[in-house]
């Protein structure tokens, strides 16, 4: 993973506040493999421009120089913008090379380009010690007002692709390396809309190794050509050992989530009848905010408060058991319990937000109808004909959760992604009929 020496000079002299501006420098090889994607299809051989945006040392402009220098030695405009004006006075820019001190995501230029590569900087834009990217409120309603895809907490990385999808010329080419993230997560849902309606997605997944030491961030390489005519076409490939094995191939994706697969997880999407979604109804906990501020919770440390409940999190679920004990401090009333949310009303299934390390989902059934907070799913069984097919118990579904056959599928649909289950991933989880769960243990090979 070597870096360049004029990159690792900069590492060195920014080393103070470079993540604050989301700056982590890419390993040269993925540079050169993002390089090595370009296709001259489409580029504007007598008139080309190239960006670089977040460009930092311009690792990617020079990277161009060093595999493409028919492009580079082409190109009319060759552009890196940096808002860091202590990385700027580090960059030896030569060849033809202009820096453009300035905040990418609010920068105006009425140029288009032909290209735009980089590595773009990530995290949740905030001064909060929580996250990583220092930007303070007023520049972040700037950036919300800006940018059609951001939803919730968005992270920055999206704006960039956003932004630089715009800039780009008729059939220009976009090659960014960034976290894996949007693929699955529901902040992304508007981005991923937005790369469907204006061209061609392709996304080479490139696992959680890139940036080690220095960041643990499970990363692809987004590859995008803007086409009116190759729209909503997308691609998913997985980069093993220096060759790209095709994982996923559609014609008319909407902008839906883009999962990974195996033999494994096809063979249980081709068993199974049912998805999660068709059979609950998924439900989160209240948040401690709105428990702390609840008139009818109390907050105490007593172990044991006659004639009161204590509020459940995280901590009371274990595989396949819910530990009924007072470790939140939290107490409410039983006739109150339904002011918090009206299914603590009856016995469910509940399931835990993370992935406990190896793709295990902590789910048990709350037969005594507790209160939770915190990060806990409630699955709430539905009533629908559709249902009425399905025909395992709520603890044969708890069962299943827990079941190596899903911790298997998880990580080999999820990878290393995210940390934590969301609603929209614990919704497209494969559910069978105990006909087809007798089948899978039976077929599936371990």
């Amino acid at each position: 993973m070597a870096m360049s020496a004029q990159t690792t000079e900069i590492i060195e002299k920014v080393k103070g506040d470079r993540k604050d501006f989301g700056i982590f420098f890419t390993p040269d090889w993925v540079v050169d493999f993002t390089i090595g994607l370009i296709e001259d299809e489409g580029l504007e051989f007598d008139n080309l421009k190239i960006l670089e945006p977040a460009a930092s040392g311009c690792q990617f402009l020079y990277g161009v120089k060093k595999n493409r220098r028919d492009i580079f030695t082409k190109a009319i405009r060759k552009v890196g913008v940096e808002v860091n004006r202590e990385v700027i006075e580090h960059v030896h820019a030569s060849d033809g090379i202009t820096i453009v001190h300035h905040d990418y995501l609010l920068w105006d230029t009425e140029e288009r380009y032909d290209l735009i590569i980089g590595n773009p900087p990530y995290g949740i834009p905030s001064l909060s010690d929580h996250y990583t990217i220092k930007i303070d409120n007023k520049t972040k309603e700037k950036y919300k007002k800006v940018f059609e895809t951001w939803h919730g907490k968005y992270n920055v990385y999206g704006a960039f692709i956003e932004k630089s999808i715009k800039l780009l010329k008729d059939n220009g080419q976009l090659l960014f390396i960034v976290p894996a993230t949007f693929m699955i997560l529901d902040e992304f849902k508007k981005l991923r809309k937005f790369l469907s309606e204006n061209g061609k997605t392709e996304i080479i997944y490139m696992g959680s190794e890139v940036f080690k030491p220095e960041a643990d961030v499970t990363t692809v390489v987004l590859k995008f050509r803007k086409s009116r005519e190759e729209k909503n076409k997308l691609k998913l490939y997985e980069h093993r050992e220096g060759s790209l094995e095709l994982v996923l191939k559609d014609d008319s994706w909407r902008g839906e989530i883009v999962l990974l697969s195996s033999e494994f997880s096809r063979e249980v999407d081709r068993v199974c009848s049912f998805r999660l979604r068709d059979i609950y109804e998924v439900r989160i906990s209240p948040r401690t905010p709105e428990i702390r501020n609840s008139p009818y919770v109390i907050k105490s440390e007593d172990r044991d408060l006659k004639g009161l409940l204590p509020i459940l999190n995280g901590r009371n679920l274990k595989v396949g058991k819910v530990i009924y004990e007072p470790l939140t401090g939290y107490w409410i009333k039983p006739e109150h319990k339904t002011k918090l949310r009206k299914f603590f009303d009856r016995p469910h299934i509940v399931v835990g937000l993370g992935f406990r390390g190896d793709g295990q989902i902590g789910s048990a059934y709350d037969y005594r109808v507790y209160p939770w907070m915190g990060d806990v799913y409630h699955l709430l069984r539905k009533n629908t004909l559709l249902n009425a097919n399905f025909d395992l118990t709520e603890r044969e579904v708890v069962e299943f959760l827990n079941s190596e056959i899903i911790k298997r599928y998880v990580k080999d649909i999820f990878r290393e992604i995210t940390y934590h289950l969301s609603i929209t991933q614990l919704n497209v989880l494969p559910m069978p009929t105990r006909e087809e769960l007798c089948k899978l243990k039976e077929t599936l090979t371990w």
